[in-house]
């Protein structure tokens, strides 16, 4: 209790299963279970772990490996958890002055006395007050002396039938008396009343509102409504969000090159993409006709004719309607999922021009608060590093805890290197390694005691002095709270107090702990040294224009492996996945990877073409609970044809897709091919339990039994790979997949082994190979944190890979601060503003 515990062993060896699915779900659903049913009604209760005790329940936080990003409104302030706090330091519900205009607020009587004076034009003129009568009967007893009659447009003795009744009436000379003469009716104030001002000399009148708040006058005059609660400053509702993005901070816009993505081509030869759409198609014999009559090339590439085609491309002629009419009937019908993931294939996101990003109305973005405070709109527009120095500096009476909240997050924020960073930043934006502190920040901030903080790979991204700014904030944490991690960073070992070690292998061969107690360093065999193959030739990449950065040469070492050194990673990975690959691979396949991406590249040195350009990226898709490793590697479809070609099958007519679980022929009609049946229990948890006409097994009880003499097909999907194709005819393809998979350490794995099952190290293990599939040869391939959720061992093995991929002249780019990859060549991003 009260002490950082660190869990350690190879990548699949059942840490996860120890310390998230055990500790982590079981502590969290007993805890959930001693709270009344009104306070959980909302949260999802873990399912039950087999665990005799757990003693003491504590609150649970708990910190995934794979964190998705949901929803493209968030940003850097809501995942700190400041966007209110920040609001706060805004917000005063009973100001001196406007904090738009930085006025004097005046009362509502005195609001009514200036606003009088436009009535008056003489000192002589005669001003009567009347009301309506029926507020007049409704408040006063007794009768008026006057009213004010319509048909004649003049105040005459008492008409009862009269609408306005008066209440005073006094000389233009003693105007400034008026708001002495309303405190004789206090009603007034309180219900808002709406008065007639009427000169009976000049005959004006004007009907004028009596405030029942404080008012400004400039706010009047704009028109505009005084901020009265905090709601208006936040994001998340109708009255404070941007009415232009609704408070995302950025739009959809029709993109010209999502439409037309091959300008390369003639319009003859398809360059306008849309108009394949299956729904379009039929119009672009009309287009082309629009272009004849306007004398507009069909054969030239449509980046020669765009000025000429594009405005009859997007705006119509003659038969032709337009691609933005055409669109316009399409989002009609916006409630079909298709169309929605259609619209939104042809849109790209971009700022908001009226918020510039800060999800605010512009009420909001001109609010000021205090006279030490910038315009909210202004103070959401900079980066933390400014904003830290900002608030470093106040002294807000009363608002001292929200300063200090404030104050510690953004701090936290600049250790760990997002202080460049707008607090506006979206978090979908973010690298991985950057949303990985930026969770970081929000854990690392809490101030309370008492809870249990589970946390895998908390050191995900972080190079070593970031690392030991971790261990620091993490030690502060455990004084009053219990840690439990799961780490391979030695540093992060080596400052824990407890180890726990899960082995020996992983896998089957895993599940056992080996070791508790301190931290013990260990006896390994030295890595193997690298020799780093120096590159004969480069490519070279000059003027480069992208996000606001130039970089006027860019030189990667062609036939090698190397790495990238910039000034800040995230960029590294940008530029060299969204321009340089993204360039490259319009130039050499006619077609972008990522048409959202703005840029300019000036030229490339002479090179030879590369056969594929391969970009592998740490983040995992979600993968249902069908998908498994055998689909994934494309290995299942040989098992299948494999038994489908049995004496005992081809007898029985049977095909390839009666040994599958996800085909009609061969799944279990009882369970649909799950293997079990749920049963949802609505308030209660959800029930499962295997299917008992298949017994678990996924297939039709009769196919499940078909064995080609060894293994029935049942038990080769539940047989460790390598071991299976020992015993099964292997095609090249097959042999290499069998032997990259040895190679990063997976023999172990099994086809039937379903990819959320598997630790976070072994899934990016099993995508990494999916990514080689092919027998690569003269390719370019990037890798970016390739090293997230491995042991030391594991990367050993993809190093020796890689250097391997280069013998086939292969040219491969690692963006990854881990230090195993450090003796490799070097690019060096050098940029400038």
């Amino acid at each position: 209790m009260e002490k950082i515990t660190c869990v350690v062993g190879p990548s699949g060896s059942g840490k996860s299963s120890l310390v998230f699915h055990t500790l982590a779900n079981e502590s969290k659903r007993r805890f959930l279970n001693s709270l009344p049913s009104s306070v959980t009604f909302f949260d999802r209760v873990p399912q039950s772990a087999d665990v005799e005790s757990i003693s003491p329940v504590l609150p649970v936080w708990i910190l995934p490996q794979h964190n998705p990003i949901v929803g493209s409104r968030l940003n850097l302030s809501d995942q700190f958890e400041l966007t209110m706090d920040i609001a706060k330091l805004y917000f005063d519900s009973y100001p001196e002055k406007c904090p738009i205009h930085g006025e004097s607020y005046k009362n509502g009587l005195e609001y009514f006395t200036e606003q009088c004076a436009h009535v008056v034009q003489d000192d002589n003129d005669i001003i009567h007050v009347l009301i309506d009568k029926s507020v007049y009967q409704n408040n006063i007893s007794g009768l008026p002396i006057r009213s004010y009659s319509t048909d004649n447009d003049e105040v005459t003795e008492f008409v009862e039938a009269d609408q306005f009744w008066e209440l005073f009436r006094i000389k233009a000379k003693s105007i400034s008396t008026i708001e002495k003469r309303l405190l004789d009716f206090p009603f007034l104030q309180k219900t808002g009343a709406m008065l007639l001002v009427f000169n009976q000399t000049q005959k004006i009148y004007d009907h004028i509102n009596i405030e029942s708040e404080r008012v400004c006058l400039q706010c009047k005059l704009e028109g505009e409504a005084p901020i009265r609660e905090i709601g208006e400053l936040l994001p998340f509702n109708g009255v404070g969000a941007c009415p232009e993005c609704k408070g995302y901070g950025s739009v959809l816009n029709y993109s010209k090159d999502k439409l037309v993505k091959f300008p390369n081509r003639s319009v003859k030869d398809g360059a306008v993409s849309i108009l394949s759409y299956s729904k379009f198609s039929a119009y672009e014999k009309s287009f082309i006709a629009a272009l004849k009559k306007n004398g507009i090339s069909l054969v030239a590439p449509f980046h020669e004719i765009e000025k000429d085609a594009l405005p009859i491309l997007m705006n119509g002629e003659g038969a032709f309607p337009g691609v933005l009419e055409m669109l316009s009937w399409l989002e009609e019908k916006r409630y079909k999922r298709s169309v929605r993931i259609f619209l939104r294939s042809v849109q790209t996101d971009s700022t908001c021009t009226l918020c510039n990003g800060t999800r605010i109305s512009e009420k909001a973005a001109l609010y000021r608060g205090d006279a030490n405070l910038p315009k909210y709109g202004e103070l959401l527009e900079t980066d933390i590093e400014s904003l830290h120095k900002l608030i470093s500096g106040l002294k807000l009476t009363g608002k001292e805890i929200f300063v200090e909240r404030v104050l510690s997050k953004l701090g936290l924020a600049i250790e760990f290197g997002l202080g460049s960073f707008k607090i506006t930043k979206k978090i979908k934006e973010l690298e991985s390694n950057e949303y990985q502190k930026s969770l970081l920040v929000r854990y690392l901030s809490y101030q309370g005691s008492g809870s249990l903080f589970i946390l895998d790979e908390p050191s995900l991204g972080l190079n070593v002095k970031e690392q030991r700014i971790l261990i620091e904030h993490l030690k502060k944490l455990s004084q009053g709270n219990t840690l439990v991690l799961v780490d391979h960073a030695e540093e992060v070992q080596k400052a824990s107090d407890w180890i726990i070690e899960v082995g020996p292998g992983a896998g089957h061969l895993g599940g056992d702990i080996v070791y508790q107690g301190p931290y013990k360093k260990k006896t390994e065999d030295k890595l193997p040294k690298l020799k780093v193959v120096k590159a004969s030739k480069a490519l070279k990449v000059s003027n480069i224009e992208f996000e606001d950065h130039k970089i006027k040469q860019l030189e990667i070492p062609l036939g090698v492996v190397s790495t990238v050194a910039s000034f800040r990673e995230s960029f590294s990975k940008r530029l060299l996945i969204d321009v340089i690959a993204n360039d490259l691979y319009s130039k050499q396949f006619d077609e972008k990877k990522n048409y959202d991406v703005k840029y300019q590249v000036g030229k490339y040195s002479k090179h030879d073409h590369f056969n594929n350009i391969i970009v592998y990226e740490t983040n995992i898709e979600r993968a249902s609970g069908r998908s498994t490793v055998g689909t994934m590697l494309g290995i299942s479809p040989f098992v299948r044809k494999h038994y489908a070609s049995l004496p005992v099958s081809k007898s029985l007519g049977l095909k390839d897709g009666h040994f599958s679980s996800n085909s009609d022929l061969g799944k279990c009609p009882t369970c649909e091919g799950k293997g079990i049946i749920e049963i949802d229990m609505q308030f209660l948890e959800d029930v499962t339990f295997p299917c008992e006409d298949c017994q678990g097994k996924k297939l039709n009880k009769f196919y499940s039994n078909i064995s080609d003499g060894k293994y029935t097909i049942v038990e080769a999907y539940n047989t460790p790979i390598v071991e299976l194709f020992e015993h099964i005819k292997s095609t090249p393809k097959l042999k290499r997949i069998v032997e990259y998979l040895k190679l990063l350490n997976l023999g172990y794995l099994t086809l039937d082994r379903t990819l959320p099952s598997l630790s976070g190290g072994e899934r990016l293990r099993v995508k990494f190979l999916n990514t080689l599939q092919k027998d690569l040869e003269n390719s370019l391939l990037i890798f970016t944190d390739i090293s997230y959720g491995l042991s030391i061992n594991e990367l050993v093995r993809i190093r020796e890979l890689m250097v391997g991929l280069t013998s086939k002249g292969n040219t491969l780019v690692v963006i990854d601060n881990h230090p195993i990859f450090k003796d490799f060549n070097v690019i060096n991003i050098e940029v400038s503003e």
